[in-house]
């Protein structure tokens, strides 16, 4: 590596773009070095250094010009202003899989790709069952890519990306590849790069992320670089913001409400109707474990009318349906779940235990039974998120798991007005004065 302490140099780095632009002007621009129409700056010019060994975070809220300043570092655009320096092989972990050929097995992808990074073939026949290992998607390695699920080739893109040789890693946001066993080695391998030496740059709109991971971070926000420091400082600074900008939309310019003027809670939130969530259907192909017994066959988001759900709203009434079968006799069944986002954190989850602890169910073998729970479905920031379900057998403290399912049903929030934290709670504020 370079004996540089500064790895990544951007000086006056900025990115513009013209606005309502045919296809003829940006041929035209593309030959020529002109343009007509109005410019829009997406990244401002700005300085920043990224030193060895670190891990920098870069934050802000959608739209700020984060995935802007990636493709800036990756090389994918080139600036409109100023210049951006890397001292070492970088590698940009942005869309895993980008330009495998969907006719090609998962093997003969990895060696074009291996070619394309600059490995021999030697080198490549070396680390070729090291690839295939860490993907693990079985007998599909050697099937085309075309036949794969997203997550398979999700898993194969990671994979071979996590076997070129760089000194350092830009990742948007959290890798969320595969279930969470598998989301689990790859952030272990993340964490044994930078033990190496290796540096991170990672891009996040998540405030735990850059306090619990990164050293030193920079908040973007409408393109204009807000903060730079360390990480802990500017995510609250960034956290601080975001909740001044929720309060100000709340309160409508500043107006509050007298307590005497107290409303339900349907009524005073200012985010209802702004939350959509879209679930997929039960995935019967999704991975498993467990001791065996009992099998989860569908599991999914119902409306209080008894329709499974394709698309809910943030507050609306739901009801979480878990079905299995028992494939022996079952004594004290227990069906739960987790409810898990991109990044394999827990947000919520909950079992019927308590509901049969006094008066335990049975079932035959063959027999097929079904739990249901009934709550308001929580505001999420946007995202992707997945659905564990699970059967166990036994009491809370002591039980056999009989199957769990990772990635059951996917689902994914494509609007919110949660801008940070894991999980957004509708508040009314009501201020007094107390003698």
């Amino acid at each position: 590596m370079n004996a540089s302490p500064e790895v990544i140099c951007a000086t006056g780095l900025g990115k513009s773009y013209r606005q309502q632009a045919t296809p003829l002007m940006r041929m035209r621009e593309l030959l020529q070095g002109t343009g007509d129409g109005p410019l829009f700056e997406a990244l401002a010019p700005l300085d920043f250094s990224v030193r060895r060994g670190e891990c920098f975070g870069v934050i802000g809220r959608n739209g700020s010009g984060k995935s802007t300043l990636l493709k800036l570092l990756c090389g994918i655009v080139q600036p409109t202003t100023g210049r951006v320096s890397i001292s070492g092989r970088a590698l940009g972990l942005i869309e895993l899989g980008a330009g495998f050929h969907p006719e090609f097995s998962g093997r003969e992808n990895a060696r074009i790709n291996g070619l394309v990074q600059g490995l021999g073939e030697a080198e490549i026949t070396r680390r070729m069952p090291l690839i295939e290992a860490f993907a693990d998607i079985g007998d599909y390695f050697d099937r085309p890519v075309r036949t794969y699920s997203s997550g398979m080739y999700a898993r194969l893109g990671f994979s071979v990306s996590a076997h070129i040789d760089a000194d350092i890693l830009i990742v948007d946001e959290i890798l969320a590849v595969g279930d969470s066993a598998f989301q689990h080695k790859c952030a272990s391998r993340i964490r044994q790069f930078r033990a190496e030496g290796g540096t991170i740059v990672l891009v996040s709109h998540s405030v735990g992320d850059i306090a619990g991971l990164c050293d030193r971070a920079l908040w973007l926000d409408r393109g204009q670089m807000r903060g730079l420091g360390p990480a802990r400082e500017i995510a609250n600074a960034y956290q601080r913001h975001m909740m001044e900008q929720h309060r100000n939309a709340v309160t409508e310019g500043g107006s509050v409400p007298a307590a005497h003027d107290a409303m339900p809670l349907e009524q005073a939130s200012e985010w209802m109707g702004r939350m959509t969530l879209h679930q997929g259907g039960f995935d019967a192909r999704a991975k498993g474990h467990g001791h065996g017994g009992a099998v989860v066959i569908d599991a999914g988001f119902h409306t209080t009318d008894g329709a499974r759900a394709a698309t809910l709203q943030g507050g609306e009434s739901v009801v979480l349906k878990i079905r299995a079968r028992a494939t022996r006799e079952l004594l004290a069944p227990i069906l739960g779940f987790i409810f898990r986002d991109a990044n394999g954190r827990n947000l919520f989850g909950d079992n019927t235990y308590l509901t049969t602890i006094e008066s335990p169910v049975r079932f035959a073998a063959g027999q097929v039974f079904e739990a249901e729970f009934h709550f308001a479905l929580p505001f999420l920031p946007q995202g992707r998120y997945a659905l564990a379900p699970s059967v166990i057998e036994g009491t809370q403290e002591d039980h056999v798991h009989l199957h769990w399912v990772e990635n059951a049903v996917r689902m994914k929030v494509i609007e919110s007005p949660v801008e940070f934290g894991l999980v957004g709670v509708p508040m009314k504020t009501i201020e007094q004065g107390v003698q």
